[in-house]
């Protein structure tokens, strides 16, 4: 079963930078939870401090209630996969993986029974007698997160494991990670700048800008409904000024978040569609109303059927009022 994670009020500081400030967050037992946030945002340094590698200068750590602040890694439970799989390379997939259990002294029989459990739940066993030059780079990845998954970690921590791999790797391997988190109920923390990857893979989503945690909550209300124009930015919504808000027919005394699916393309002639993007799964329309533009996502049918100089009509079906900053 997974394990509860708290940070209280932890500020990070190198130098005179502040990497992360104040930051309240709990992260529920046996859940997965995107850190979502642009590049330099802090997302790696929460993971570190999680894990033990960085010390916050305020501010707690707990583990199911239990203050670790002060506590070194091997005592947490806590390990991380990082961007890269730094397999060390004179070693084969299985010896790897074992790595870490030699330096825990656990006898040989069980490391080798521990390290086929662990291929076999990734699908690896194939893998095992290889050197790392021999791997792609998902099977590497694999490897390294066999290497963390073996240890038996309470916690496991993600650092855009998934970056460096191509798109069908990604995809694969985001398949696997939410897989064998439901399979294992473990509780996993998982940093990426991609907002399709941080959808498709969280239970709760925490949005982190400028070291500052701008958004927590579960992932379809986030999303939906973000309160913070930090948060709404880092999604890629629509964000409106209560004039721009007016002018589209919406009466709000605050800026609205709209997602880019809640636009709707109807027939009218009240906005002009100005680009039209194809995507993977479908398209991005832009359009400008008066003076205000709005971005929709929409389905190939659409897409298809609208050009750039096109007069549209737009309907918006779902907005949230953005109460902070």
């Amino acid at each position: 079963m997974g394990h509860e994670v708290e940070l209280a009020n932890v500020t990070k500081r190198f130098g005179g930078f502040t990497a992360l400030r104040n930051i309240s967050l709990r992260v529920p037992a046996s859940s997965l939870t995107v850190v979502l946030g642009p590049s330099g945002a802090g997302k790696t340094t929460l993971l570190r401090i999680i894990a033990g590698l960085e010390r916050p200068d305020e501010g707690r750590v707990l583990i199911d209630g239990v203050d670790v602040t002060d506590k070194p890694p091997w005592v947490r439970g806590a390990v991380m996969v990082f961007q890269r799989p730094a397999l060390f390379p004179h070693m084969t997939a299985a010896e790897n993986i074992a790595f870490g259990l030699e330096a825990m002294g656990v006898g040989r029989d069980e490391a080798v029974a521990r390290v086929r459990e662990v291929a076999d739940l990734l699908r690896i066993r194939h893998l095992l007698s290889k050197l790392p030059d021999e791997l792609s780079g998902g099977e590497a990845q694999r490897v390294a997160l066999a290497r963390a998954l073996v240890l038996e970690p309470r916690i496991l921590l993600l650092d855009e494991p998934l970056s460096n791999l191509d798109l069908s790797l990604r995809e694969e391997l985001r398949a696997e990670i939410r897989r064998i988190q439901r399979e294992l109920k473990m509780t996993m923390l998982y940093v990426t700048h991609d907002q399709d990857e941080a959808l498709e893979l969280a239970d709760y989503l925490a949005i982190i800008y400028g070291g500052e945690l701008v958004e927590w909550g579960d992932t379809v209300s986030v999303y939906e409904s973000p309160s913070s124009v930090r948060a709404a930015r880092v999604l890629g919504h629509n964000i409106l000024s209560p004039d721009s808000a007016r002018k589209i027919g919406i009466s709000a005394d605050a800026a609205i978040a709209v997602p880019p699916h809640r636009v709707v393309l109807v027939d009218g002639d009240k906005c002009l569609v100005t680009r039209v993007a194809r995507r993977r799964n479908y398209g991005i329309v832009e359009v400008m109303c008066s003076d205000t533009q709005l971005r929709a996502a929409v389905g190939y049918d659409v897409m298809d059927s609208v050009e750039v100089g096109d007069r549209v009509g737009v309907e918006v079906r779902g907005y949230s009022v953005l109460k902070r900053p």
